[in-house]
């Protein structure tokens, strides 16, 4: 394992392109650990995150599969403060260890790590327990940010109000720009993002 490894957080709001942005990462030869492919995969039977899920919250929120039935775990923490926090809490502190694990394992001198709700997250726990070193953030201005949701939304057949009540559960996008090391505007094309990211990249004297 090798010392003093660079963090970097990427960030986000939703319809902001920070998926396209992690590929990109991906593509320039970087390794990015994926949160919510962590919570994901912590879902599944018999993983040490659905032991403890399903022991706090019960086999009412099960599929006849046995499986977790995020939609039920939802309503039963929607309305309710204080089970919304446990479950936070659980979740979390699985995903940080998991995080860290794989930091830990993993020998490149730069790591990149995926968390769209990082800041989020660092406003609701004063004593939040991931380290990293920087955080960036893949902007558009709200205009454009929802202008895509809706875009979105059309194409995947939802409801345009029900994707824009996620914002809503969000940090403000230009609100985040005061809380980050660095802000990549993403109001252009894939190409030129890509260009942002190598510049910055270089800025940094990372890889290049």
């Amino acid at each position: 394992m090798k010392q003093n490894k660079r963090i970097i957080v990427i960030t986000g709001g939703i319809g902001t392109g920070k998926s396209t942005a992690v590929s990109i990462i991906k593509s320039l030869g970087f390794e990015v650990i994926d949160s919510d492919k962590i919570v994901h995969e912590g879902y599944e039977v018999n993983s040490h995150l659905y032991k403890k899920v399903t022991e706090v919250f019960g086999k009412q929120i099960l599929n006849e599969d046995c499986t977790i039935n995020r939609q039920k775990l939802g309503k039963i923490v929607f309305n309710d403060t204080e089970k919304l926090n446990i479950l936070n809490k659980i979740v979390h502190s699985y995903v940080h260890a998991e995080i860290n694990k794989a930091i830990n394992e993993n020998e490149d001198e730069v790591i990149f790590l995926d968390i769209p709700l990082i800041l989020e997250n660092i406003k609701q726990n004063k004593y939040y327990e991931l380290k990293f070193d920087e955080i960036w953030l893949i902007y558009v201005s709200p205009e454009i940010q929802i202008e895509r949701l809706k875009k979105r939304a059309i194409q995947e057949n939802k409801n345009p109000e029900d994707v824009l009540n996620i914002i809503k559960k969000q940090i403000p996008i230009d609100e985040k720009v005061s809380m980050v090391n660095e802000v990549i505007d993403n109001e252009g094309t894939i190409e030129d993002l890509r260009i942002k990211i190598k510049g910055l990249l270089k800025i940094k004297g990372i890889g290049w």
